[in-house]
């Protein structure tokens, strides 16, 4: 037999786990948003466009967004820039799962899963 304390432990574990954002997959969203990367200080932005919040990709989805900007320079041109991916803006449907909690003023990390209708405008 279980001893009843040891149950209510499990039960509290269970409860805190659900409800502490650790599952991310849950609360994924589709935003339309503008990708920028600014490449002197290193920033990785989604800015949800119409709203004051971006969104910055964690570890395992930032090589991929990188990629998506490197995509929207022609091969012919990469050679022009230090990172081809500064070079562009990249407007889209992204799918994004927040890593953390919102706070209200700061970036927000979040795994980035894809994008769609990209539309590729150059930077200035």
């Amino acid at each position: 037999m279980i001893p009843r304390d040891l149950l209510r432990v499990v039960a509290l574990l269970v409860f805190i786990l659900s409800t502490s954002g650790l599952r991310a997959e849950e609360s994924c969203s589709t935003i339309h948003g503008r990708l920028h990367y600014y490449g002197g200080d290193g920033q990785l932005r989604i800015w949800a466009i119409g709203t004051h919040h971006e969104f910055t990709p964690d570890e395992s989805s930032w090589d991929t967004v990188i990629g998506w900007l490197r995509d929207g320079v022609k091969p012919s041109k990469r050679s022009e820039y230090a990172d081809p991916a500064t070079a562009v803006d990249l407007y889209g449907d992204f799918q994004i799962c927040p890593t953390e909690v919102l706070r209200k003023g700061a970036v927000q990390h979040a795994k980035v899963k894809a994008v769609t209708n990209r539309r590729y405008v150059k930077s200035f």
